[in-house]
């Protein structure tokens, strides 16, 4: 299986890949970190002879970040054109692919109105999106884009009293890097029917009726 990762330096990126490799798939990293030609709002993506893409690329971070009011025409203009350009090549190379959205898709914030464009988008041209919450697992340095959980750790690793951007009352989900990884790797673009799930049940049934009067 050979895997196109769009985002493949980011904080979930960099997992997913080994976890990929890891499974013995061959990985291709595709980032604007590993240069200008690898700019996902406008190159052309390595699609050939690709067998899944998972569309990670996505102008996202920390709660320090996300609704800070100077960046929000910078993520509405750097999603949307993502979408643009990564969109349009995946629906005429018609490949499995997976989009990753978040939990925050129903908030009306730039930052969820483009992840359920996405959303929307993914589904019109045949493919699948995943709604994570808030991920954890991998340590990054606090800073304006870090997520609420690495932050904490390295308050507490540098000695000092946990401090909140808030009251702390606001309830969320939190969900493992491995976990994510194995959702996404387990996912296709193909649906099954009500029906399919009920001809499949009825024939494990069966089966296993059949062994257990092999067995008397």
């Amino acid at each position: 299986m050979k895997n196109l990762v769009i985002g493949s330096e980011g904080f979930l990126g960099r997992y997913l890949c080994k976890f990929l490799e890891k499974k013995g798939e061959k990985v291709i990293h595709f980032d604007i970190k590993r240069g200008k030609k690898e700019d996902a709002r406008y190159a052309k993506l390595p699609l050939r002879g690709i067998d899944k893409v998972y569309f990670l690329a996505w102008d996202v971070g920390g709660a320090k970040y996300l609704y800070k009011e100077n960046t929000q025409l910078k993520q509405l203009k750097w999603n949307v054109e993502l979408l643009n350009n990564v969109m349009t090549q995946l629906e005429k190379a018609k490949i499995t692919f997976v989009f990753v959205s978040s939990q925050l898709a129903e908030e009306n914030t730039v930052y969820g109105i483009t992840k359920k464009l996405g959303e929307f988008w993914t589904k019109y041209i045949g493919g699948c999106f995943l709604r994570i919450p808030n991920i954890y697992g991998v340590m990054q340095k606090s800073g304006e884009k870090s997520h609420v959980i690495e932050d904490f750790v390295n308050q507490v690793k540098a000695g000092k009293k946990i401090k909140l951007l808030s009251g702390g009352e606001e309830k969320r989900q939190f969900i493992h890097m491995e976990d994510v990884c194995e959702l996404m790797y387990k996912m296709d673009k193909e649906w099954i029917s009500i029906k399919e799930v009920a001809d499949i049940i009825q024939t494990i049934s069966l089966e296993e009726g059949l062994r257990k009067m092999i067995k008397k």
